[in-house]
């Protein structure tokens, strides 16, 4: 996924547990789908014995030309209109299943797209980390050198001092 340097702006500027309120929205979905689901499966099974019930009742002391006549009665029609609100339900609900996966699917994609920018932001702060230890370590090395520089220069000092003192004592104190 290449992203520009918004879409990377904008991440970064997310909280950490987006990606986990998402995938729970999307989880909360998921089960309100179910539930319609089932609902719209009671529904339609309870229309089904309704309409087996009609159909018995109906059926029952009736010759068998009667019989056959007796399904194609208004109010099996209905029945069969009515049915639809179960099947409706459950499509319903499976739509809202299928979203609601799409969603906590997202949220996983937000979390593996975050994790990855974070892991290179850390390498990067890792790396500039390294350059400022490499810059501290060349400073340390320049001033134990200047260090050891001014000790001998103040090595040196000490010996003329010390010859100077040899020098200028006996002639200072001859005279």
């Amino acid at each position: 996924m290449n992203q520009g340097p918004d879409e990377n702006n904008i991440l970064y500027s997310l909280p950490t547990n987006t990606a986990d309120k998402i995938d729970f929205f999307g989880e909360m979905i998921v089960n309100i789908g179910n539930i319609i689901t089932i609902i719209g499966i009671a529904v339609e099974g309870q229309e089904v014995e309704e309409v087996e019930e009609v159909e018995e009742g109906v059926g029952v002391g009736v010759g068998e030309g009667e019989g056959e006549g007796a399904t194609k009665n208004p109010n099996t029609t209905n029945s069969g209109s009515e049915s639809n609100a179960g099947f409706i339900l459950a499509l319903i609900g499976g739509v809202l299943v299928t979203i609601g996966d799409m969603v906590s699917t997202g949220a996983t994609a937000l979390a593996i797209e975050q994790t990855a920018l974070l892991e290179k932001k850390a390498e990067q702060e890792a790396k500039e980390q390294s350059r400022k230890i490499k810059k501290m370590e060349k400073q340390i090395n320049t001033l134990s050198q200047d260090m050891k520089s001014l000790h001998l220069i103040t090595e040196s000092l000490k010996r003329e001092v010390i010859f100077l003192r040899s020098f200028i004592y006996p002639h200072f104190y001859q005279q």
